[in-house]
């Protein structure tokens, strides 16, 4: 079975073998078409030849980009796979929820399937992606959350709209104050988003009247796991654990 989580800065590969996580590949979502085309052609191929696929004929997909999907159909049918896009309308009898179903990405849908599957009924999902989206399961119910502009993203916006400041990455700083702008930018975002992460926690947590475990997960998730209260559990590859398990549930039981 393979696995494909179309985000709008990564697609990233999967298979699922002997019920295994296995072959994970990101590639940038940016490329040309014609650039990117190629590069899933070739990965598609490698991915088939694994052996031992659960459901080898079949790939389960998250996408919150419509314009790629086409692409992505044409060349699985090439290939003689089927394809199985995650919608709420499809996995009802995975997850409760209780969000507009015509507008919850597909990759919030995994995300809370994979951990209601690790029996935590109770959870704030944080994704660092393009976007930073909470996703708050209470009972076992997707309940809602928000969305505001990924770390990355705003870095960027900040950085193309000045002159005077330069590209850096996002670390952790020992000290908010700076004695520099490349640590200034550092610690700007570090800290800004610690304490706005750590202050959207609070007020859900308020909200909802219920405790619940801090699960991070996406490409910065690492970077903030020390001062992100109360202590987080760390799953990188959420995505991809949940639609595995929607295709294993689905498919190999079927």
């Amino acid at each position: 079975m393979i696995l494909i989580d179309i985000g709008n800065t990564n697609i990233v590969f999967a298979v699922s073998s002997n019920k295994i996580l296995k072959n994970i590949i990101r590639i940038e979502s940016n490329q040309n078409n014609n650039q990117l085309n190629i590069s899933i052609k070739k990965i598609i191929k490698k991915l088939i030849k694994i052996k031992k696929l659960d459901s080898p004929n079949i790939a389960i997909i998250s996408s919150v980009v419509p314009s790629l999907n086409k692409s992505i159909i044409k060349i699985l049918k090439i290939n003689k796979i089927n394809e199985l896009f995650l919608k709420s309308k499809n996995i009802l009898s995975f997850l409760k929820i209780d969000y507009n179903l015509n507008e919850i990405g597909a990759d919030r849908i995994a995300n809370s399937i994979a951990i209601i599957n690790n029996n935590i009924n109770n959870s704030i999902v944080i994704d660092f992606g393009t976007a930073t989206t909470f996703e708050v399961i209470k009972e076992s119910i997707f309940s809602g959350g928000l969305i505001f502009p990924g770390i990355n993203l705003s870095k960027n916006a900040l950085i193309n709209k000045t002159s005077l400041l330069r590209n850096t990455d996002v670390v952790k700083t020992n000290n908010i104050v700076a004695k520099n702008t490349k640590d200034a930018i550092r610690s700007g975002f570090y800290w800004g988003y610690v304490f706005a992460i750590n202050g959207i926690i609070k007020k859900i947590t308020n909200e909802k009247k219920f405790k619940p475990k801090i699960i991070l997960t996406g490409g910065l998730a690492n970077i903030f796991k020390n001062d992100i209260r109360p202590k987080p559990i760390i799953k990188p590859n959420l995505t991809l654990e949940g639609l595995q398990i929607i295709g294993l549930q689905y498919y190999v039981k079927k």
